[in-house]
């Protein structure tokens, strides 16, 4: 851990020791892992408040379970502020975070380009640990624990098909790559994230185009 992220590293660990399905602070780690790589590549935005904003951005998700309220909505950045405060972090570093918590699960902007450089590089940081061999895994984690079929053969895979987050709706973990992930590319802000999102693209793709080799071995 780069120490100047370490007291709120702490801080995130403590909340989201139980986790253990997608959300964990392995996850909080690696964006922030993937958010200092981009920011460093791009040569662009606050490095401190890409960092503390990759680390904190999900740690209300345990708190979205139990309440049902969303883990970046006006009640979660107030319990994010008195995180922060309490790690004696200032102000203005207080203020510039909450504004990218709050936005970092926005995809859909009339103008993009109003969006802070901190903000587009945190997204990319948390769409690349969706995406890859690390998606794969999270994603299959995910259904298990979540009972989901593995794959339903004759289901229809279709990239219109909008992504739902009702799990009562959803078909199977495979499916998930067509309504979601295979769509995340898409997202990238920047020239780098693009870049390493084309990488993990490939990665799921031929990931695939192997599972249905497997599936359908000798079966014509």
């Amino acid at each position: 851990m780069k120490i100047e992220f370490k007291n709120i590293a702490d801080k995130v660990k403590e909340v989201l020791k139980s986790e253990s399905c997608g959300h964990d602070y392995y996850h909080a780690e690696r964006v922030l892992n993937n958010a200092l790589y981009i920011q460093e590549k791009e040569g662009r935005g606050d490095r401190y408040v890409i960092g503390v904003s990759a680390l904190i951005h999900d740690v209300c998700r345990p708190w979205e379970k139990q309440t049902g309220k969303s883990h970046f909505g006006d009640e979660a950045l107030r319990r994010i502020r008195e995180m922060l405060e309490s790690v004696n972090e200032k102000e203005e570093v207080i203020h510039k975070v909450l504004e990218v918590v709050k936005l970092h699960d926005i995809y859909d902007w009339d103008n993009p380009e109003e969006k802070s450089i901190e903000l587009q590089i945190v997204q990319d940081a948390d769409n690349l640990d969706a995406i890859g061999a690390l998606g794969i895994a999270r994603t299959f984690a995910f259904g298990g624990a979540h009972g989901l079929n593995m794959y339903v053969p004759g289901e229809n895979h279709d990239f219109d098909k909008a992504f739902v987050e009702d799990l009562n709706h959803r078909t199977s973990t495979i499916a998930h790559f067509y309504e979601k992930l295979l769509k995340i590319n898409e997202n990238m802000n920047t020239e780098t994230g693009k870049e390493l999102g084309e990488i993990r693209h490939k990665r799921m793709t031929d990931f695939l185009g192997d599972f249905f080799d497997e599936w359908d071995f000798n079966s014509k």
